[in-house]
C-alpha cells in the first residue's frame, strides 16, 4: 500500500498470473500428425491393406485430433480464468482489510475497489483474447 502526495491510499498488486503464451509447437505437432495420418491413410488405401478403406478412417482420426486440440484450448482457458478469479479474490480481500484498518473514507474504499475490479476486467479480457488466438 502506498500513499501519494494528496493523501489518498493506493494499493499495488503483484501479478500472480503471467501473460499467457501458448507454445508454438502444439499447432505444429497437430498439423504434422494430421498430414502424416492423411498420407498414411492414402498409402494404405492404395495398397489396399486388409481390403479396407483407410482414407476414411484416417479422416476420422484427423477429426479426433481437431476436437482434442479444441478441447485443450477450452480447458486451458477455464484453468487460467479460475486462477485469475482466485487471485482477484485474494487482492480484493487484502485491499478491503488494509483500507478498513487504515480507516479510509468510504468514497476512497469504493474507488479502490472499483480500480481493482477494472484491473480484473482488463486482465480477463487480455487473457481470453490470448487463449482464443
Amino acid at each position: 500500500m502506498s500513499t501519494d502526495s494528496t493523501g489518498s491510499t493506493q494499493l499495488t498488486s503483484t501479478a500472480i498470473v503471467t501473460p499467457v503464451s501458448i507454445p508454438k509447437r502444439h499447432p505444429f505437432i497437430s498439423w504434422s500428425l494430421a498430414i502424416l495420418t492423411a498420407m498414411l491413410g492414402v498409402y494404405l488405401s492404395i495398397i489396399q491393406f486388409a481390403g479396407l478403406e483407410w482414407l476414411s478412417r484416417s479422416g476420422c482420426l484427423i477429426v479426433i485430433l481437431g476436437v482434442w486440440s479444441g478441447l485443450g484450448g477450452i480447458i486451458q482457458e477455464r484453468l487460467l480464468l479460475s486462477r485469475l478469479n482466485f487471485h482477484h479474490r485474494i487482492v480484493l480481500a487484502r485491499a478491503k482489510r488494509k483500507l478498513h484498518k487504515s480507516k479510509v473514507s468510504s468514497e476512497n474504499i469504493a474507488s479502490e475497489i472499483q480500480s481493482i475490479e477494472d484491473d480484473f476486467e482488463e486482465k480477463t479480457g487480455k487473457l481470453l483474447q490470448a487463449v482464443r488466438l
